[in-house]
């Protein structure tokens, strides 16, 4: 973001805890501006008037969605707003926040309204040896987190579309790089949802060495 002259901070895991803690403490003293966080970041942090909390990767549990927002209208009298982006098939999670007294109102952006920003981002990203290797880290990174998610009925790798992932990294198409993840094809999905609920059993019990994942890499 920094590349398109919009100023931001970072903190994650693979920085010395005093860089952690020298950026945490320049945040504090600004009067505005935007922190970029992995969830190393979503306990312990006391910063007060937080006006947004924007969550473009969902939580791997619902505790950690209110472990997040909480990072916004500390104190009593304080207030603040989150925001969850959600993919199509993720609307579960919304299922799941309900047993926690957790309401989230739909928002809907208007298309015409969108920065069309697509184009600019994947020609920054080709011209950029430091952001293509940086974009390929947080690609691999986004899949294994998926991959590692509880909630599987949510969150299952398989109904990923990959192509549109490397776009939203700013890749036209997917990059040389290897992800040791076993993805289903959608010709096996379909032919499970075929199958009876006999056959699935016979399969299951008498072709156990039968492999029906493919490994990709790119």
């Amino acid at each position: 973001m920094n590349y398109v002259d919009i100023q931001v901070k970072d903190i994650h895991g693979n920085q010395k805890q005093k860089k952690r803690t020298a950026t945490y403490s320049e945040f504090l003293q600004a009067k505005k501006g935007v922190l970029l966080c992995t969830d190393v970041a979503q306990r312990g942090l006391d910063i007060p008037k937080v006006d947004w909390i924007i969550q473009y990767d969902a939580p791997l549990e619902c505790e950690d969605y209110l472990h997040r927002v909480g990072r916004t209208a500390r104190g009593a009298d304080s207030s603040g707003k989150a925001l969850l982006m959600l993919l199509p098939k993720e609307v579960g999670l919304l299922r799941l926040l309900k047993k926690y007294n957790i309401e989230i109102s739909e928002f809907e952006f208007e298309e015409e309204k969108l920065a069309q920003v697509q184009d600019q981002l994947e020609m920054l990203v080709d011209k950029n040896f430091y952001l293509q290797e940086a974009a390929k880290d947080a690609y691999k990174s986004y899949l294994h987190a998926y991959v590692s998610h509880k909630m599987k009925d949510v969150y299952n790798i398989n109904d990923l579309d990959l192509a549109k992932v490397c776009k939203s990294f700013g890749f036209t198409k997917p990059p040389l790089t290897s992800i040791n993840i076993r993805i289903t094809p959608s010709s096996v999905r379909r032919n499970r949802e075929k199958s009876t609920k006999k056959e699935q059993y016979y399969r299951s019990n008498h072709n156990n060495n039968n492999k029906e994942g493919v490994q990709y890499t790119y």
